[in-house]
This record gives C-alpha cells, sequence and structure tokens, in this order.
C-alpha cells in the first residue's frame, strides 16, 4: 500500500481544517460558564495595521463659552481637546500536532477526520480558556509584555469605601504597581476617570442601592426595542452585568425573600437575577477574589458599545498552514493565532466596578 507523503499529509490536513470550524465535538471545559467571554467577543472589531490600537477622546473644553454682553469681545482660547487612547497589540497562540504514519494508520477519511477534529476542537478551547481567563486581569507588572489590560485595567479599584463615584484614576498590574489607563493620566484629565463603589461585603439591600446609583449615573438600562424596530439592529442596549457565585446567589436569595409570594413561585427567583431589564452573567473567574485588581465579590457592569475586543485584521483566531517539526520528520504542527487589545472608548460611561475594596 503506497505511503502518504508529507505534501499529501499536509493537503488532507489543510482541507480537513476547513471542515473542522464548522463543527465541533463535545469536550470537557476548563470554566462552568463563558457568558464573558460570548458577550465580549460576538461583537469584535477588527483593524487594518498600526503599531497598537488607537482611539481617540475629547477630555477637555476650550473655554470659549460666557454669558456676555452685546458689545463684549469673543473669547478666543485655542486648546488642543483630543487625546489619544493607546493600547498594544497581544498575541495568543496554540497548536496541536499530528504524526503522519498516525494518518497510514486511520486509512479511513472518518478516521482521520475524527483525530484532527478531536486535536482542533480541543487546541480551540485552550486558546479561548487562556484567553478568558485573562479577560478581567492586567499584566503581572510594567514588564509583562503578554498579558492584556483587560476589564480591571479600564475599570480598577478606586476609594476605600466609596459609595459610588466617578473616583478610580489608576488601574494595577499584578504586583501592586500601578499604570494610566489606554495611556492617558486621570488625575489630569478626570474627565477618563472610572466609576467605583464599595460594598464592603455587604450582599444585601444596601448592594440594591449601589447599583442603583451606578446604573443611573451611567445611564445603564436593559434593552428598550424589539430588534425588528431599532434601528442599530442590537435590541436597544448593549449593558451587562457580570459577578461571581456568591453575588449572584445572594441576590437570588434577597429577591426570594422580599417576594411576599414566594411560597407560591419558589422557581421564579433562582436562576439569574434581573436589574433594571438587565440579568446578571455569571462569570466563574470571578469567584476568585483578585485582590490587587478588582477586590473581592466584584460586579462589572460592562457598555459594551464602547468596551470591547479589538483584533489585528487576517489574525482572527488564524489558523496557520500545516508545517513540519524541524527535528522530527513525521510530524506536522498547525498553529492557531490571536493578535488583539481591548479597548474602552470612555473610562466615564463605559463601565464600572462595584466590589469589597
Amino acid at each position: 500500500m503506497e505511503t502518504i507523503t508529507i505534501d499529501q499529509a499536509r493537503d488532507i490536513l489543510q482541507a480537513t481544517l476547513q471542515a473542522i470550524l464548522k463543527k465541533r465535538i463535545l469536550m470537557t471545559y476548563v470554566y462552568t460558564s463563558y457568558n464573558l467571554f460570548n458577550s465580549l467577543w460576538q461583537d469584535r472589531s477588527k483593524i487594518q495595521g498600526g503599531d497598537k490600537i488607537e482611539a481617540y477622546i475629547t477630555l477637555e473644553d476650550e473655554g470659549n463659552f460666557k454669558h456676555r454682553g452685546n458689545w463684549e469681545e469673543d473669547t478666543h482660547n485655542v486648546e488642543n481637546t483630543d487625546h489619544t487612547i493607546t493600547v498594544d497589540w497581544k498575541t495568543a497562540s496554540s497548536n496541536f500536532s499530528y504524526n503522519v504514519v498516525e494518518m497510514s494508520m486511520n486509512r479511513g477519511a472518518a478516521q482521520i477526520y475524527d483525530k484532527i477534529n478531536s486535536k482542533m476542537s480541543n487546541t480551540l478551547r485552550e486558546l479561548v480558556d487562556g484567553i478568558y481567563a485573562a479577560a478581567p486581569s492586567t499584566p503581572t507588572s510594567s514588564t509583562d509584555n503578554v498579558r492584556p489590560f483587560g476589564l480591571s485595567g479600564w475599570f480598577p479599584l478606586g476609594t476605600d469605601n466609596s459609595t459610588g463615584s466617578w473616583n478610580a484614576t489608576t488601574a494595577d498590574y499584578g504586583d501592586g504597581n500601578t499604570f494610566n489607563p489606554g495611556g492617558i493620566n486621570a488625575s489630569t484629565y478626570p474627565r477618563w476617570k472610572s466609576y467605583y463603589a464599595d460594598h464592603n461585603g455587604d450582599l444585601d439591600d444596601s448592594l440594591l442601592v449601589l447599583l442603583d446609583r451606578a446604573t443611573r449615573k451611567l445611564n445603564f438600562e436593559g434593552p428598550l426595542f424589539p430588534k425588528a424596530l431599532d434601528d442599530t439592529g442590537r435590541g436597544g442596549g448593549k449593558f451587562t452585568l457580570y459577578s461571581n457565585d456568591n453575588v449572584i446567589g445572594s441576590l437570588n436569595l434577597l429577591y426570594a425573600k422580599s417576594d411576599d409570594q414566594m411560597g407560591y413561585r419558589v422557581g421564579s427567583h433562582f436562576g439569574r437575577p434581573p436589574f433594571k431589564g438587565m440579568v446578571f452573567q455569571y462569570c466563574s473567574i470571578l469567584d476568585s477574589a483578585d485582590t490587587t485588581r478588582y477586590g473581592t465579590d466584584p460586579i462589572f457592569g460592562i457598555n459594551h458599545e464602547l468596551t470591547y475586543p479589538v483584533i489585528l485584521n487576517e489574525w482572527d483566531f488564524k489558523v496557520g498552514k500545516p508545517r513540519q517539526r524541524d527535528q522530527q520528520h513525521l510530524v506536522l504542527t498547525v498553529d492557531i493565532d490571536l493578535v488583539y487589545g481591548y479597548i474602552c472608548e470612555s473610562r466615564q460611561f463605559g463601565g464600572f466596578l462595584i466590589s469589597q475594596q
């Protein structure tokens, strides 16, 4: 029987990978919930080139407004009120390898497909797990050039014991050193501060007060229109609340205890608790406290219109062509690469953090 050559194996792999991208097999997962990943990445943006991810924001006034007399001279201040938000690109990669001898052993097309399918699906899952694990976080230090600036890089801890205001100026690396989100100094430009409140571990009625204040001040509301009637096609709002098991479970119990009809409809208050038309999404990563970056029992409120991942064009989970390993002449390796970063167009309204400081 004729042996499969390296070139033939490469062609089979390349053709099979395209079909696999349209199908998935069941597998075990590291995390129990991927709501945060799904919401963030379903509307990801792609851009062409550039050394960094950039966005622009106006953070100050020229100061030419005044109430004036009819013959009073005009004011002609000329100021550069626009500032550049910058984020470095980050690369996430994974790969799988396949021995050409295995292809000869698995002569049936279905067997070959199943083997590659399993490897490909598991590699994608590992890549997603790694991206998801880093999403709420920040780099470990100022010298960490590989981890992205995630949610707590834009919406970090603010003033201890705060009942809610725009008081979060800098964000923290994993080692506790601080940095300016997006490269802009919020002490110099206060409109670049983000909103933070400290619930001090009180997951009761007082938490609802903090949530009410935060969502009102940042104009967070649930969807207002049916998608068919909404010109944006997004159903009105793109606001989501993310938290952990303790917060969501405590809210469910609080809602249940406050309902006089609880004895007649037990199941109505256990699941995803709603708040102002928005539904809490469980994020299992937040079950573990991060006292440096986002505290204990955090709630991230995210406006997905203003806070989202950006992908370098042509590097959106790019599946490379099978390549031969240098010192393993019978082994082919397939690489999967993603080049991305998270951007927030406005820290003032792009989201908030409520947690125990």
